[in-house]
Parts: C-alpha cells; sequence; structure tokens
C-alpha cells in the first residue's frame, strides 16, 4: 500500500522543479506523488513571493570568504565534525529550514520551523544521530530543490536501480556544458541566499558528494578551505549500504534497488570518488587542505579541531572552544551502529579498494 512521508525531502521542492523530475522519472507510489504535487504547488505561490521579494538583494550578495568545505564519503564522520565546528557563531551553514525548506526559508520561517521541529524528532534512519534545528544539514540537499542536477534524488527515483543515472550529476565537471551550467547556478544561487540570510558570514560546508568535485568548487572558490576525513573502508561501505536502503525505503516513488544494486553502486560509487578526491586534494596548496583520520579524530576531537584551525589559517579557536566542548559533553553517551562483515562483501572491498588502502594505511582483513 502507498504510504505518505510526512518528512519527504521533496516536500520543499520548487514547483516548477518537481514538475521536471515527475516527467522524467516513473512513479508507482502515487499517493506519496500526489502529496508532494499538492504541497509544492500550494507552496509554490509563497516561494514565488520570495523569490520576486530577495532575489536582487541575493544577486547583490558577495561571497566575501569562500567556504570552509568538509568532505568525505558518506559515513565518514562528515556529520559528527561539522555539527561540532558550527558550533563556533563565527560560521554560517544550512539548517534544515535552510536546507530541505529553501524555497520558503525567509518568508514562512517562524512557521516551517514549527512545523520541522515536530517532524524532525525521531533519530536519523541510518543512525542514532538526531536532526535538529540547530544543527546543519547537507546544501546539497538545498540545491536538489531547484536543480535536477543531484545525486540525492537517485533514493527517491532508484527505479530498480536504473536511477543510479543521478550518480553522474555528483560528477559535475564530467558532464555536458549545459548540465555543468545548470548546476554552477544553482549551487552559487543557494550559497549567495544563505551568505545574506548571515549577513556575510563564512559558511561551513558537508556534503559526501561533494568529494567528487572537490577541483570544480576550488575553480569557483578558489580560497576556499578542504577537512578531508576519511576512515576505515568496511565500516564505510557497511554503513553506506544500510544508509542507502534505509533511505530508499522512506523516500523512493518507484521500486527500490535490489541489495545487490545498493552494494555495487556504494562500492563503485568509492572508488570513483577516491581515485579523483585524493588526486585533486594533492594539486592543492597544503595550506588549503587537510586530511583528518575518523578513528584518531574520535579520540581527541578537540584536540584535532585546533590541529585544523591551525593548519587552514582559521582564527577563533579559543573563543569557540567553549561552544566545542558543550557539544561534545552532549553526545558522550552517543552510541554507533555496528555490522558484521559478510566475507563476500569483504573480499570485493579488497578486490577494488586496494589503492585507498595503501594509500590511507588501513589493513585488509583477509580471513
Amino acid at each position: 500500500m502507498d504510504k505518505i512521508n510526512m518528512s519527504h525531502n521533496l516536500l520543499g521542492c520548487r514547483f516548477d522543479n518537481w514538475l521536471r523530475l515527475k516527467r522524467t522519472n516513473p512513479i508507482t507510489n502515487k499517493k506519496q506523488g500526489r502529496f508532494i504535487t499538492a504541497v509544492t504547488f500550494v507552496m509554490g505561490v509563497p516561494a514565488l513571493l520570495e523569490w520576486l521579494i530577495f532575489y536582487f538583494p541575493i544577486k547583490r550578495t558577495q561571497i566575501r570568504r569562500d567556504p570552509v568545505y568538509i568532505v568525505g564519503f558518506w559515513r565518514s564522520g562528515t556529520t559528527f565534525l561539522q555539527n561540532l565546528l558550527t558550533r563556533d557563531p563565527q560560521y554560517g551553514w544550512f539548517d534544515p529550514v535552510k536546507t530541505v525548506t529553501f524555497n520558503n526559508c525567509i518568508l514562512m520561517k517562524r512557521i516551517l520551523a514549527k512545523v520541522q521541529k515536530n517532524l524532525l524528532k525521531d533519530a536519523r534512519p541510518m543512525d542514532n544521530m538526531d536532526y535538529e534545528l540547530d544543527l546543519p544539514m547537507e546544501e546539497v540537499f538545498a540545491q536538489a530543490t531547484i536543480s535536477t542536477q543531484a545525486i540525492s534524488h537517485m533514493l527517491v527515483f532508484p527505479d530498480g536501480g536504473n536511477g543510479v543515472k543521478y550518480i553522474e550529476t555528483a560528477f559535475i565537471d564530467e558532464q555536458d556544458e549545459e548540465k555543468q551550467r545548470e548546476w554552477r547556478t544553482a549551487y552559487d544561487y543557494i550559497l549567495r541566499k544563505v551568505t545574506y540570510l548571515y549577513k556575510g558570514k563564512q559558511l561551513l560546508l558537508k556534503s559526501p558528494e561533494n568529494t567528487c568535485r572537490i577541483a570544480e568548487l576550488k575553480r569557483c572558490y578558489p580560497h576556499a578551505k578542504f577537512i578531508n576525513i576519511y576512515r576505515n573502508p568496511y565500516k564505510v561501505i557497511m554503513s553506506t549500504i544500510n544508509m542507502f536502503t534505509k533511505e530508499m525505503e522512506l523516500l523512493c516513488l518507484n521500486d527500490p534497488a535490489p541489495r545487490e544494486v545498493i552494494e555495487e553502486v556504494s562500492i563503485d560509487l568509492f572508488e570513483r570518488i577516491y581515485k579523483k578526491a585524493i588526486r585533486e586534494l594533492e594539486e592543492m596548496p597544503p595550506e588549503d587542505r587537510i586530511d583528518i583520520r575518523y578513528e584518531d579524530f574520535c579520540g581527541d576531537p578537540e584536540g584535532y579541531v585546533e590541529k585544523i584551525y591551525d593548519r587552514l589559517g582559521i582564527d577563533g579557536f579559543q573563543e569557540a572552544k567553549p561552544f566545542f566542548e558543550e557539544y561534545l559533553e552532549s553526545q558522550k553517551n552517543y552510541r554507533k551502529n555496528v555490522f558484521s562483515l559478510d566475507p563476500a562483501l569483504r573480499d570485493r572491498i579488497n578486490d577494488r579498494l586496494g589503492f585507498y588502502f595503501d594509500y590511507y594505511g588501513y589493513e585488509k582483513i583477509t580471513a
């Protein structure tokens, strides 16, 4: 039976963008599809008004300090790191209202905050971390509301595995000029809008698919800084498979991808991303990047935050230190998911990701 997810990530989609997605993808969950159509149509009126009122102020907004990016594969600790760093009040970032309901985040801010506070009560489906209105989200979910160039659409339109076409949108520099232009226009607009709302603060951003386009982001924002957090590939792949499976169950509007497809996509995407990311990070000036091993970071998060500030030339660590300590205290009882490594999956990881084991110094499990 068709179900309606009241917190579906496309409920904040701009109406014309939803129609483009709807036109190019089969929808079998008719009830959810009709609900998204109705909500995006109704919300389209205030969204259009907001766009008309604020278009020119946003377009005139200058991103005077290029963003600080946290990059790394899904389930590599990017969320924990961003949650911690955004406790520093010098940064701006995408909260749930500015992300899922990006197109209505000014005029309807108070109403949407109340609604989302109720919808975000439960832990995220893939782990035990909470969504809160004062914690950041991935900026590409905001971009997904105004553009078809978003890998997150893969979870909404998996189409039995055919929806992996959306993976290619993450590798934007490999796409044709029209798609690149659509991505740049949408991405620059969402950053300008949030910069406008934060009155010019530097943005601290995290979206795993940014790891696919580090060089492109550096071209767009030449003074951007990059924090690359990496983790044991066995744990990352197992956790990513779990995440994609659970998110697909919640969000998909057609046929979910089978388990074997999700496993193959996870490994293939990991391989493609890191072969590209390692090269692009190495080509960057050393003062603009830092590599953080997740396992070490978890052992001394405050110490590693200080290293990040020192390496990247960021001021304000001592002033922000009490905020970091407060957040770390709130997370002391957090428990990670535990997965059992299937031997067949282990062997596939070993065969495909040897370069990653060698580069980052992880040991392979062979039996």
